[in-house]
């Protein structure tokens, strides 16, 4: 009896002790979920009041450029007075004849490829049919439907060509001619040439 008795007492001993190291961990635990939390909430906090700090310091530089009258009216592109600009349509339209005004004196100069047989008859970016024998440039960025002269830096010889395609896409080559042009400028057989480019209004 006394030995069963000394068992019982001895377990309890220990369910008390585990559970005690239990209800300490938990403790800890939580402990350490509360001050990470506040941690998060203090970073959070820095956060958002830097943020505000940098918004309420940029506000007025926003608020002048968002004014019809301020950065666009004040460039020196814009060659006529824009003092009596009052609306967005006013400067919308005075941007888009600079724009224009700059396209119609483009001027380039870098090596210039060529393509043919392999597109012969394919769909342009334009919607013509790729001609080889024609005179027709592929170009990254220049108005589809428009005409350059292109000419050869290293013989003189000059052709223009209609813009009706994209590319080249590779390399640092700024234009590519179709076969048709590229031979009037002697640059067949080498494959590239070095060319200029000047923006013209018509063949």
């Amino acid at each position: 009896m006394n030995k069963r008795l000394s068992g019982l007492l001895a377990m309890s001993v220990c369910l008390f002790t585990s559970t005690a190291m239990i209800s300490n961990a938990q403790a800890v635990e939580t402990k350490s979920i509360s001050s990470l939390s506040q941690d998060n909430s203090a970073h959070i906090d820095r956060v958002l009041s830097e943020l505000t700090r940098q918004h309420d310091g940029a506000s007025s530089l926003v608020k002048s450029a968002r004014q019809p009258t301020s950065l666009a009216l004040n460039s020196s592109l814009l060659a006529q007075d824009t003092s009596t600009a009052t609306n967005d349509e006013d400067v919308l339209e005075r941007l888009t004849a600079v724009a224009s005004n700059s396209v119609s004196k483009f001027k380039q100069t870098g090596l210039a490829s060529w393509y043919g047989r392999k597109f012969h008859g394919r769909k342009t970016a334009s919607g013509d049919i790729f001609d080889m024998n024609a005179l027709t440039a592929a170009h990254r960025s220049l108005p589809l439907n428009c005409y350059v002269k292109v000419t050869n830096k290293s013989n003189g010889k000059s052709v223009v060509v209609k813009v009706n395609d994209r590319g080249p896409f590779h390399g640092n080559r700024v234009l590519d001619l179709s076969y048709g042009a590229a031979k009037q400028l002697g640059i067949t057989s080498k494959g590239v040439g070095n060319v200029s480019i000047e923006r013209v209004s018509g063949p």
